[in-house]
């Protein structure tokens, strides 16, 4: 069964003094090229030039490469950090983006210092050398060179790109999920990225506010409410997995534990978060890492001292902390099958994996035959199935160390009438909760939930007219307010817009 709450992990935090003591010990160990990126922020010409001086200085563990161009031709730079850059292998993948918005430009140089103390650390701290050995660590530090250049929001065609995405809530359905042709440049070479490999989990970095979102960010009846995700408990987990191990966001007052709901804060559409997780099975966060919006760079040594250990901590458990293993072929003998139907480790299989009470399904690589399932802590029954193959399923328990469960399924050969549901289920399941079953009233209680009806849409109707009047009035007041002196006159105003 699906584990069925959260496991917060407050009694087990650090104390702030305590945290404060290890976090500056890793700046400590971090080198003279971490510190150099946190001085200032880098123009694009800058930030191309230290990324190259980085893949030459750490070509053993990294390699550059950009996944399109922008607008007005700028390169869209990555670095791949791990023990074998460019080398398709059985281990997880997990990427950070930045500077989506071209005026939140601060995750640019965070993941340049992330980078820099990788390469410096993966030798003697043990979460860097994971990072490295076990895993692909992709960073992409501006999405939105063209909107940095301007100081802007949107790109170069005033398009926001974190509503540029296609969205099923707009269409009603997950289906329709396909480029419309009027997306960006910028959006359509991060889609082709996301399809080009599976990415276990990944995380945007924004400004604006200071929490972990989740999603879902839109909602299918366009209403500001909690928008639960299939993978809602592992989403909700992952963002308690930043926020606690971030120096403040757990202690947020505006959002409890430092993470919201995306649709519960504010709903959006065409997001880029909700499309990674729907079409690529990766489980995206957005996380806003500063009140303002374009932090003063004297400001950008203390953010990288807060986030550091979050965003070492973040794609490890994502990749490590739910379900992971091998789906292998077995011969009629037992024996597992290597290829050629020899004797060996077993054939790879790209089977469907499902988790019990959870409508999604993913599936292991056709390569290696690996998987990797980001669960929340809990119990959960697993199950392995592809058409010809009889299913297996097997029970797994979460632990709340972050350690996660390794599993090896071992599929034999069946007739075609082994055939079974799996091999029809949805990749996706509804983007709404399970509607219940209908329950049958007495004719007097249908009346009475008519009458209730119409009362609460009369009420609904008078507050919209006094909202609006609100607003005519608030309209022709900000407008004065908006002029040189202003509420709204200064430059860092705080925008929560993600």
């Amino acid at each position: 069964m699906q584990g069925t709450s959260h496991v917060h992990h407050y009694a087990e935090r650090r104390s702030s003094s305590a945290r404060g003591v290890e976090d500056r010990q890793l700046l400590d160990l971090s080198g003279s090229h971490v510190a150099s990126t946190l001085k200032t922020y880098f123009n694009n010409s800058e930030l191309e030039e230290h990324m190259r001086g980085y893949a030459h200085r750490c070509g053993a563990v990294s390699r550059l490469f950009s996944v399109g161009d922008s607008v007005e031709g700028r390169p869209l730079w990555a670095l791949e950090i791990s023990s074998r850059p460019g080398i398709e292998e059985a281990k997880p993948s997990f990427k950070y983006v930045a500077n989506m918005h071209g005026d939140e430009p601060s995750g640019r140089q965070l993941l340049l210092a992330v980078a820099e103390w990788l390469c410096a650390n993966h030798a003697t701290d043990e979460r860097a050398k994971r990072i490295v050995e076990e895993m692909h660590l992709f960073l992409l530090p501006t999405m939105n060179p063209d909107g940095f250049e301007r100081r802007q929001r949107p790109n170069a065609r005033h398009v926001d790109l974190n509503r540029d995405f296609p969205d099923p809530f707009e269409h009603g359905e997950a289906g329709i999920v396909e480029p419309s042709g009027k997306e960006q440049p910028e959006t359509l070479a991060i889609m082709k990225w996301i399809l080009s490999r599976h990415f276990v989990a990944s995380a945007s970095l924004h400004e604006g506010a200071l929490v972990a979102n989740y999603p879902w960010d839109g909602t299918a009846d366009r209403g500001t409410h909690y928008s639960r995700a299939p993978d809602d408990a592992a989403f909700l987990h992952l963002a308690h997995v930043y926020a606690d191990a971030h120096a403040t966001m757990h202690a947020s007052h505006e959002f409890k534990g430092g993470v919201t709901n995306g649709a519960h804060w504010y709903p959006l559409w065409g997001g880029m978060q909700d499309w990674n997780y729907i079409v690529g099975d990766c489980l995206e966060l957005t996380l806003e890492l500063a009140p303002n919006k374009w932090p003063p760079p004297q400001d950008l040594p203390r953010l990288f001292e807060e986030n550091l250990p979050a965003m070492l901590a973040l794609p490890l458990t994502s990749c490590f902390g739910g379900v992971r293993g091998f789906v292998r072929e077995r011969g009629a003998s037992g024996r597992l099958l290597g290829e050629g139907g020899a004797p060996g480790k077993g054939r790879p299989l790209g089977a469907t994996i499902h988790v019990s009470g959870i409508d999604k399904t993913m599936s292991a690589s056709s390569t290696y035959g690996d998987f990797y399932r980001p669960l929340s802590p809990g119990t959960y029954n697993v199950t392995a199935a592809m058409a010809g193959y009889a299913t297996e399923t097997v029970t797994v328990t979460i632990p709340a160390d972050g350690s996660g469960e390794m599993v090896e399924f071992h599929l034999g050969r069946a007739g075609p009438e082994a055939v079974t549901k799996w091999n029809l289920a949805r990749k996706f399941g509804p983007l709404r909760e399970a509607t219940p079953e209908p329950v049958a009233f007495s004719e007097a209680v249908n009346a009475r939930i008519v009458q209730n009806v119409v009362f609460v849409m009369a009420g609904l109707a008078v507050l919209m007219l006094l909202r609006a009047a609100h607003h005519r009035f608030y309209a022709r007041s900000s407008s004065r307010l908006a002029a040189p002196g202003g509420l709204h006159s200064s430059p860092h105003r705080r925008s929560p817009l993600r």
